[in-house]
């Protein structure tokens, strides 16, 4: 008689594969003391995207009750599940990663959130979706602050798990994020956006008054229909110029030219960000150029608007000596950044000391707003092209070693060009 062959699942590779998962599972569990038969079950469920289109549906006022509770009802189905299954994409990291202190912590805080959540009432009144909102507030700001500590975690331990795998982890964590993010602060701002309409009818003397002013009508939830990319990289740019002057003692000056009247349909904080983490790097690479050339002053940073037919493109300019052909290759890896100081040995588990002797989880904590350190990072342009992906959108660079680089952003209009994307 032939001997049986063991299936292949028995093999000690995969076996110890298993039982790390399952050490992973049981470490994790304990710590944050939950029947993990819970989030299993939630994160089993399939994902029910949700389109553009129907997070814009909203867009004619006034807002209604039934609106406020078609919307919660949606987010509270959704959002236990999303939350769920990045619970359970921790437990499949190397059991010494998932042990980070700094990864754990990333967990502990997903879970706290998965849990408030899963466990609120069913809701079926305004009072107990205000009660909701509020609750979702919070837990969206709770995990704001997750990238820094996933930063310094996954500097801590590279040297356990192949880039490729922490860039497929934290890709998706982020993707992961942001759709959290748009869902959670969607709704928040329309119960907010729904009871300021309803404190303003209360007020006006004549209730066939028009009932919303035209600055009210360009915002559905946190999404602006009439957004001025123009404008925007004004306000950006001056910022940034700030600290750059903070910083360097010194900034080159700015000018924004193109489409300069054109409007967009987008999510501000997005563009806002993404075109933040460009200038920071247009405007720090000029001065050290600069420096390093003897030049006299510092060429302008030149910003382009253009418009297409459901696009807007942004082009930045600088003459900040430009990229290596070496280093082109790494300028969209994590925790890699031109203005690094890290000393050789810090890929055998060194301390990632980063720019004025700052950890990088410091100066990604100092970062979540757009204040903060201008440069050395080594997070801002892979976070930029994964916030201009999101919505259809794309990132390019092209860069002139020794003279500087055109950063190409081309972002797709949410109303209109891109109604169908689901997030």
């Amino acid at each position: 008689m032939l001997a049986r062959i063991a299936p292949l699942r028995s093999s000690p590779l995969h076996e110890t594969a298993r039982r790390t998962h399952s050490c992973l599972r049981q470490y994790l569990s304990t710590k944050t003391h939950y029947d993990e038969t819970v989030v299993y079950k939630y994160a089993s469920q399939k994902i029910k995207p949700v389109s553009i289109g129907q997070l814009l549906k909203y867009r004619r006022l006034p807002l209604s009750a039934e609106n406020i509770l078609d919307s919660v009802s949606y987010s509270q189905a959704e959002l236990p599940v999303r939350l769920a299954k990045r619970v359970i994409s921790f437990h499949r990291l190397p059991f010494i990663v998932g042990t980070n202190p700094h990864i754990s912590q990333v967990y502990n805080r997903y879970y706290e959130a998965f849990d408030r959540l899963h466990a609120f009432p069913p809701i079926n009144d305004l009072h107990s979706e205000w009660e909701f909102s509020r609750t979702l507030e919070h837990q969206t700001q709770l995990l704001i602050d997750v990238i820094p500590e996933i930063a310094q975690g996954f500097l801590e331990c590279k040297q356990y798990m192949p880039r490729e795998e922490r860039t497929a982890f934290i890709n998706e964590l982020i993707r992961s994020r942001i759709g959290l993010r748009v869902i959670g602060e969607q709704h928040v701002a329309l119960s907010f956006q729904f009871r300021d309409e309803q404190r303003a009818a209360e007020q006006r003397p004549d209730p066939h008054s028009a009932n919303s002013s035209s600055t009210d009508d360009v915002w559905v939830g946190t999404i602006h229909t009439k957004l001025i990319p123009a404008r925007m990289m004004e306000q950006c740019a001056q910022l940034v110029q700030n600290m750059c002057e903070m910083h360097y003692g010194t900034a080159p000056s700015y000018y924004v030219d193109g489409d300069v009247n054109e409007t967009v349909s987008y999510v501000p904080s997005h563009f806002e960000y993404i075109t933040c983490e460009l200038l920071k790097n247009a405007f720090r690479a000029t001065v050290d150029f600069s420096n390093k050339s003897f030049r006299s002053s510092h060429p302008p940073i030149q910003i382009t608007i253009t418009k297409g037919e459901g696009f807007v493109g942004v082009r930045i300019r600088d003459q900040g000596g430009g990229i290596s052909k070496h280093n082109m290759r790494n300028v969209f890896e994590y925790s890699w950044s031109s203005a690094q100081e890290v000393d050789p040995a810090d890929d055998n588990g060194g301390s990632g000391q980063t720019m004025a002797g700052m950890s990088l989880q410091t100066n990604l904590a100092m970062q979540q707003g757009l204040g903060g350190p201008i440069a050395g990072l080594g997070f801002g342009l892979p976070m930029a092209r994964l916030y201009a992906e999101y919505f259809g959108g794309s990132l390019d660079i092209v860069s002139m070693e020794g003279y500087g680089c055109d950063v190409f952003l081309k972002l797709r209009s949410i109303e209109g060009s891109v109604e169908d994307k689901q997030i």
